[in-house]
């Protein structure tokens, strides 16, 4: 691979490209990180048990460092200067690591959407919801183990994928790209719908529905860098063999994608850190109205509220909850 001429200027990498990578790997790792501490220091301040759904966004957060050392290994090892200009050694190494990010990084986004999913079971449970959350996690899981197996053997034999001269035959990378992006796009608007009708049916005010709304739809930007992601790896495809140049912004969206994934998933879960005090509470104390209507809420067809967990502040079983919006489960 390294012996054929690239077009372009060899005498410098790209600095520019090499910039935006070391800018977003540290953000997005640090961000990352917060977030899940502070989803974990919310239930110690709250006084809670760590649930299924905190152990996944904990899997995912340690396959996320996966994504990012790998990162830090591509830099070292040419990742925005020109192929040609790389030592074989180096770029081995550099192959091996994009061969690795082919199981790593599926594997990172898969326990973010389990992760969310057994949040959904635990505090929606209506029957509705806990079938639909069967079926998008077994949906997931499908997708994650096919996309994996299809990331380690994408060149036959898998040395190949490191020393091209090697016999043997690769799958088509825009193919792959594809075959992994659609998915995981498409599961992420499922994500993004399945909470709202409960939400909606919840027997509280028109803008606290709206805020309640709002914390799931944060994960609009996940899809969002979903799709810029996948545009971006396909245009690598059309640029040439050049690909230690041309892969910086795939990286780039790589380490961002998942960092928000993560921040999307733990945010709902972050209220006891920011409960205010008496006097200066965000939810006001419930009018007589509502109060009777939290008590006898109206038949709703299709996801029930009547048996809910639904509680993303944690204030259910707390000392606050006569000041905050808290829906008891059927006992």
């Amino acid at each position: 691979m390294s012996s054929e001429p690239t077009e372009g200027d060899f005498d410098h990498p790209n600095q520019q490209l090499r910039r935006s990578v070391i800018i977003a790997l540290p953000f997005a790792f640090a961000l990352s990180t917060i977030a899940v501490v502070l989803r974990l220091v919310a239930r110690r301040v709250h006084g809670t048990r760590l649930y299924l759904d905190d152990y996944l966004i904990i899997v995912a957060l340690i396959f996320k460092y996966g994504c990012s050392i790998g990162v830090v290994i591509l830099l070292w090892n040419g990742l925005g200067s020109h192929i040609t200009m790389i030592p074989q050694k180096n770029l081995d190494v550099y192959f091996q690591i994009g061969w690795s990010n082919g199981f790593v990084y599926p594997l990172c986004i898969a326990f973010i959407k389990l992760s969310i999913l057994a949040s959904y079971k635990r505090l929606f449970a209506a029957r509705s919801m806990s079938v639909a959350v069967t079926l998008v996690a077994t949906a997931v899981v499908l997708w994650v183990v096919g996309v994996s197996v299809a990331g380690v053997l994408s060149c036959v034999p898998v040395a190949k994928f490191w020393h091209r001269e090697i016999p043997g035959r690769c799958i088509d990378p825009a193919t792959f790209y594809y075959g992994q992006q659609i998915p995981n796009i498409v599961t992420d608007v499922v994500l993004l719908a399945m909470p709202l009708k409960s939400v909606w049916a919840l027997p509280i005010a028109k803008t606290q529905r709206a805020l309640l709304s709002g914390v799931f739809l944060v994960g609009v930007l996940t899809l969002i860098f979903d799709i810029v992601r996948l545009v971006a790896m396909i245009h690598i495809t059309e640029m040439g063999p050049d690909i230690t140049y041309n892969q910086a912004p795939v990286a780039v969206w790589t380490c961002t994608e998942a960092a928000v994934g993560i921040i999307a998933a733990c945010l709902s879960h972050l209220r006891p850190l920011f409960h205010l005090g008496p006097s200066r509470r965000l939810w006001r104390q419930p009018s007589p109205e509502m109060r009777k209507r939290e008590l006898n809420p109206p038949p709703e067809e299709g996801f029930s509220t009547d048996d809910t967990l639904f509680d993303p502040w944690g204030t259910q079983h707390s000392g606050f909850t006569g000041h905050s919006v808290c829906v008891e489960s059927g006992k």
